[in-house]
């Protein structure tokens, strides 16, 4: 088979730091037109850089400081900007996010047009979190709670510079899609894609295949999203934490309630052991006389 890319890397270092992550390459875009059963119909190029100058430049436009890959079908490539302290794992799945993205570009027209931006970047978060989220520390319970939670058609067409904001449209667009796919299994999509090539739009494929539409969707995700449960379950290891320390600081308190529970039972069993003591004595006593 057809390699799907050819490789280039802005210097040679990268080229050998990147050999293991492009090895993966193929078996994982195969997997993901598996997945939507989509036919590969054209090549590519991936290129890393490593530096701000060089990713622009390549992308011919100046990207947001968030960025850290872009697939660009009408050009043909995906270019992978390898920040420092990135490690070759990381850099995999973010490929693995933009190969998603890759994929989803060779839909048939009709269906591909009609993608709105947060459902392509929910299906890419849903096979490969890119970890915009944690690195912006988003929590979408306490974002809801605080009825702060943006609606996801304000990430139609884009997310913005904003890193927080992109990284909340992230998360949110994610959630979407596992909502979708826990109620309606993973070929979910196959059939509304295919709906939509027939000329639904995606909205009316949802229904069609869910009997619910975006919005009634996004209701429940966003009712979901806004409980004090759903809060604990996201801070959930600060929230252990926190019960692993008071239940430390408890541990010299109830050793010593404890001491202090023996020291006076040992004080009731001795003022017992005297008074026993005493009567013998005095019927001592009172038989000598």
């Amino acid at each position: 088979m057809e390699e799907p890319f050819v490789y280039s890397y802005q210097t040679q270092r990268l080229a050998k730091e990147m050999s293991l992550v492009v090895a993966g390459v193929p078996a994982e875009l195969e997997r993901i037109q598996n997945y939507f059963q989509i036919t590969r119909k054209f090549l590519g190029e991936i290129y890393f850089c490593e530096d701000e100058e060089a990713f622009s430049s390549k992308l011919q436009f100046e990207p947001p400081s968030w960025y850290n890959a872009v697939a660009q079908p009408g050009l043909k490539q995906i270019v992978v900007f390898v920040k420092p302290r990135q490690s070759p794992a990381q850099i995999a799945k973010l490929l693995n996010h933009e190969l998603v993205h890759w994929a989803l570009f060779q839909l048939p027209a009709k269906a591909r047009q009609q993608i709105p931006l947060w459902l392509h970047e929910g299906l890419a978060e849903m096979w490969s979190d890119r970890g915009l989220a944690e690195a912006y520390q988003v929590s979408l319970a306490w974002e809801s709670k605080h009825n702060s939670l943006p609606r996801l058609s304000s990430f139609a067409i884009e997310f913005g510079g904003e890193p927080y904001r992109a990284a909340v449209g992230y998360a949110l667009s994610k959630e979407f899609v596992m909502h979708l796919v826990g109620d309606s299994g993973d070929a979910l999509f196959v059939r509304i894609f295919n709906s939509m090539e027939a000329g639904r739009s995606f909205d009316q494929a949802l229904v069609d295949h869910t009997g619910l539409s975006v919005v009634s969707h996004e209701k429940i995700v966003r009712a979901n999203l806004n409980s004090w449960w759903r809060v604990v379950q996201e801070m959930y290891p600060h929230f252990f934490l926190l019960v692993v320390l008071i239940i430390l600081g408890l541990v010299p308190f109830v050793a010593s309630r404890r001491r202090h529970h023996r020291e006076a039972l040992h004080a009731v069993w001795q003022s017992e052991e005297d008074e026993v003591e005493m009567l013998v004595g005095h019927n001592d006593n009172i038989s000598d006389e």
